[in-house]
């Protein structure tokens, strides 16, 4: 006989598919496994400046390999930025369309590592473009392409001011908006102060992703950010 009252005592599953994808290959020695390929950048950068030398420009300008490790180290930045925007377990984050790779799969990896309710709109759905894309409250952080003419400039003493890590971010031309502004995410990611957001188990039964407007549970989230990735 079935008996109701265990299942009203029985916690939730809890789970982090990030950890799963990421951190746990990453300590077994899979560091190193290529597991992301994004087109070469349409403008190359170093230290998050534009380059002018040409033959500088022909030597980057060659698709991009990310190693697991790679990806590890981009996803948990970003999701410690994101968290430091205020972005929370009631939260959402809004990854737009047009988000070229990789910085596309990255958002969409962090926003779920740090319990954020990730939607990622269909091109069709997101009007193919985020120009006019409107945030849906304060509370909503959205990821999109920088706009023209847009100043993402910090002003005044600022915790993102200055320090910054002379590294690329694999973010450039990519702006992060909640709050009633626009910030520059590469100028984010390479800020040396902020710290990576580590792994959190969480309550599977609730939401992570709508995809396409379709509602999934974290603890089904797996296969669609293995979609994401390029792994056998």
């Amino acid at each position: 006989m079935h008996d109701a009252s265990a299942d009203a005592t029985t916690p939730p599953v809890q789970v982090d598919p990030t950890f799963d994808l990421l951190d746990r290959p990453v300590a077994l020695e899979s560091a190193d496994d290529i597991v992301l390929t994004a087109p070469a950048p349409d403008a190359p950068t170093v230290d998050g400046r534009p380059v002018e030398d040409p033959r500088l420009i022909e030597a980057l300008s060659v698709p991009q390999e990310f190693t697991r490790a790679d990806v590890l180290d981009r996803v948990a930045k970003l999701g410690g930025v994101l968290r430091v925007l205020g972005g929370d377990g009631a939260s959402k984050l809004i990854v737009a369309s047009d988000v070229p790779e990789p910085s596309r799969t990255f958002a969409v990896l962090a926003g779920v590592r740090i319990g954020l309710l990730v939607e990622v709109p269909s091109a069709a759905a997101d009007g193919a473009s985020s120009a006019t894309a409107p945030v849906a409250d304060a509370e909503t952080l959205t990821i999109r392409p920088h706009r023209d003419g847009e100043d993402t400039a910090e002003e005044g003493a600022h915790a993102f001011k200055t320090a910054i890590r002379t590294v690329r971010s694999h973010f450039e031309g990519v702006a992060v908006e909640g709050g009633g502004r626009a910030r520059d995410l590469d100028r984010l990611v390479r800020d040396s102060r902020i710290q990576p957001a580590p792994s959190r188990l969480r309550d599977g039964t609730r939401r992570a992703l709508v995809v396409a407007g379709e509602d999934v549970l974290l603890a089904d989230a797996a296969s669609y950010l293995l979609s994401l990735l390029q792994t056998d």
